[in-house]
């Protein structure tokens, strides 16, 4: 094995026999289907300020790393607004990132050789970023060593056809070698022209072919029926032939997301204006050939103008669409796709900072399994959908479920299902890689109960069966149980998945309400951010289920203020109507002391 994973390192430079011999050590090296957490670093926020002590401006990181993620502010010379995208290495360590205008690698400094990378006459008026939804994504076929591609369009605002039009300019890549600059990455090709065509605004989107390694990146033309397809493998990016289907679509602002298995492509489109009506695509994909085929068509709701995005379960059966002022629910596996429509939420009109409506806008599909959407104006909130796979109201759509220590000006970076394998037996199953499953999970403690708790499995590579030992001599098969603990104490929970290409075995140590008056404390991992603050603050607990923990803030006079029970992973302090000022927080567990400091709000 020792010998294999050393063939897997060689960095090949001949294209010719690249393209040959990486297939021959895709077949014997089943190890680089194991991690691909490419997704593991969110970016976000507004360019940093000169001002001293000034904290609503700054680069938010949402490292999935962890779980429950952790999230934290840094000052970054690099401003996010629509388009955004960042690439970790399979183990999910950070590699570089980008606003379709600049390219910053992990140090936070522009990239070597990116200067100009994205270059065209309009963007002279967009130096913080491009205006486009899902304006570019970075891939790497799995297999080649340190070559990735970020694939982006171009933004214009010109007249067409007699009317003024925002729309995409072709599509183009830069290829990018992290072995060039001690391992910071430098740009070896730039700017490089795939499609020479006016396109859709943005939805650059992109799937696994079905043999496993390479990509298929599909954008559609601007006010038309056709598709461009791009394959993505070991050499660089190739465009193919074009295809025709359906009726033409009047192109607007737009989100287009496969499902994570990618049998479907599905698109909204905000036409915009009152009277006029936002509409839904859905195909079938064919990850064989890139194709689409058995295209629906429907509205969903009147124009709204500004507003509106998709993301699709992890299990593949519902696509979440919002509009602005609501979420809906569409089940895929109907056979009346747009008769199982379902509101799971309306916007309840709360205004960040007083001001801000923090309505919903783009969605994505993160590594915790939630579903994440953003806001339409520059807030410090995530919604989250909680569970995807839930159908009406058991998905658990929390508004304002994360207060980000940044104000984030709408912008969601766009990431592809970089955990996706192979489609075994296809006929384009061709390369020899395996869907050997990895276990992962996560956990949420009942907040009636406390020895309830509810296990999501977050495996990927194809597991056929599930066994959970939960450390009290219980067992389950099923996919993401819900167990009660007979009483407090530690427990490892360990989750085995399986198929016919193998297995692996996931655990995690709970420390569950051991915590009592004339008990040895244990120690609590307990994470309030951000401070200083403005309408909330996070309270996040890991690895550790309180029996009836609380959090209780007071000013300095010893006022009580705030007092909300809080339960492992996240929980929002939300503390809008507060007087900015210098407060105290206490956290305690049935009568322990767990951690207490000062927590500084700001106008």
């Amino acid at each position: 094995m020792g010998t294999l994973s050393g063939l897997c390192q060689i960095r090949l430079q001949t294209p010719f026999i690249m393209k040959y011999i990486t297939v021959f050590f895709l077949l014997f090296c089943g190890c680089l289907l194991f991690a691909q957490n490419h997704d593991f670093d969110w970016m976000m926020g507004v360019r940093y300020t000169l001002l001293p002590g000034e904290t609503n401006v700054g680069t938010t990181h949402i490292d999935f790393n962890n779980l429950p993620p952790n999230v934290y502010r840094e000052e970054i010379d690099l401003e996010f607004t629509v388009c955004n995208t960042s690439i970790c290495d399979e183990s999910g360590n950070l590699l570089f990132f980008t606003n379709c205008v600049e390219l910053f690698n992990a140090d936070n400094q522009p990239m070597l050789n990116s200067e100009g990378f994205n270059q065209y006459p309009f963007h002279d008026i967009y130096p913080n970023g491009l205006l486009l939804i899902q304006g570019t994504v970075g891939l790497k076929p799995v297999g080649v060593q340190d070559t990735y591609y970020l694939l982006h369009q171009k933004y214009d605002f010109t007249e067409l056809n007699g009317e003024a039009s925002v729309f995409g300019v072709g599509l183009y890549y830069t290829e990018i070698d992290m072995q060039e600059d001690s391992g910071r990455g430098a740009v070896t090709q730039k700017g490089v022209p795939l499609i020479v065509d006016t396109l859709a605004n943005g939805t650059v989107t992109a799937t696994k072919h079905a043999n496993g390694r390479d990509w298929w990146v599909l954008l559609p033309e601007y006010n038309s029926n056709v598709y461009y397809r791009t394959l993505l493998g070991p050499g660089s990016p190739e465009l193919l032939e074009t295809q025709t289907i359906g009726v033409p679509t009047i192109s607007g602002l737009s989100q287009a997301s496969f499902s994570p298995d990618g049998s479907k492509y599905v698109r909204n489109t905000l036409v915009g204006g009152l009277y006029e009506q936002d509409y839904l695509d859905i195909y079938d994909f064919d990850r064989c050939t890139g194709l689409l085929s058995n295209h629906i068509r429907f509205p969903y709701g009147n124009g709204v103008n500004s507003g509106g995005g998709v993301a699709i379960s992890d299990d593949n059966r519902f696509v979440y669409v919002s509009h602005r002022n609501h979420v809906y629910q569409y089940d895929l596996w109907s056979t009346d796709i747009e008769g199982s429509k379902d509101t799971i939420a309306v916007y309840d009109g709360y205004l960040d900072q007083g001001f801000n409506p923090t309505a919903f806008f783009l969605a994505q599909w993160a590594p915790d399994g939630r579903i994440y959407l953003n806001t339409v104006t520059g807030t410090h909130w995530l919604h989250a959908i909680n569970n995807p796979r839930g159908k009406g109201e058991s998905s658990n759509l929390v508004q304002r479920s994360l207060y980000l220590p940044t104000v984030n000006p709408f912008s969601m970076p766009n990431f592809p299902n970089y955990r996706l394998g192979p489609l075994d037996g296809s006929p384009c199953d061709t390369l020899g890689l395996d869907n050997i499953p990895v276990a992962k999970f996560r956990f949420e403690q009942d907040t009636v109960y406390y020895l309830q708790v509810e296990f999501t499995d977050l495996s990927y590579y194809e597991p056929m069966e599930w066994h959970w030992d939960f450390g009290d001599n219980t067992t389950s098969q099923d996919t993401s149980p819900v167990h009660v603990f007979p009483q407090g104490g530690t427990y490892e929970v360990c989750l085995t998945v399986s198929n016919i290409n193998g297995e692996h075995n996931f655990c995690r140590t709970l420390d569950l309400g051991t915590v009592s008056s004339g008990e040895e404390m244990p120690s609590v991992d307990i994470n309030i951010f951000p401070n200083p603050c403005r309408e909330g603050v996070n309270v996040i607990i890991s690895d550790y289920l309180p029996k009836g923990a609380r959090v209780v803030l007071y000013d300095a006079v010893g006022q009580r203020h705030k007092e909300q029970e809080v339960y492992t992973g996240w929980n929002t302090l939300k503390l809008s109507g507060l007087r900015p000022g210098m407060y105290f927080y206490e956290v305690w567990e049935t009568g322990v002391f767990l951690k207490s400091g000062k927590l500084i709000k700001v106008e």
